[in-house]
């Protein structure tokens, strides 16, 4: 199937369900699309349904500017981290195409593709954080 029938589809099926097309839409449908290996109507809105039911871009924004501040208020230092840099960093990251399904995956991801790097205490971290925040 090509791009513009998944898109087609994809705009049936908000369109009967009265949801109306936003810019987020919009780009929600492209980065389903970019990673999106079906072929076949079925596997498509198989796949948007399970791509949908993943964290939303204003969960994970939240969640790791949170994150952040945690481990900057947990560190106890007193070195200033520019703060002004996180949200363009944060950005970035969600519009390179995350896809992440939890918390968990979300914070593992954004150590290793914003910091390249992820160890044993960096896990730990994460494990407590989303343990102190309730978070899955």
């Amino acid at each position: 199937m090509n791009d513009l029938t998944k898109r087609n589809l994809i705009h049936n099926v908000d369109q009967k369900n009265g949801i109306l097309g936003t810019a987020e839409r919009e780009q929600q449908i492209t980065k389903f699309i970019k990673q999106d290996g079906s072929t076949t109507p079925l596997e498509v809105l198989k796949a948007w349904l399970q791509f949908q039911s993943g964290l939303s871009e204003k969960n994970k924004r939240d969640t790791i500017v949170k994150y952040e501040m945690w481990l900057m208020n947990r560190a106890n230092t007193t070195i200033k981290t520019n703060v002004a840099e996180l949200p363009p960093m944060v950005d970035s990251f969600i519009n390179g195409g995350d896809v992440s399904k939890s918390y968990y995956e979300l914070l593992v991801n954004w150590e290793k593709r914003t910091y390249n790097t992820f160890n044993d205490l960096k896990n730990k971290h994460i494990k407590e954080f989303l343990k102190k925040y309730k978070l899955k």
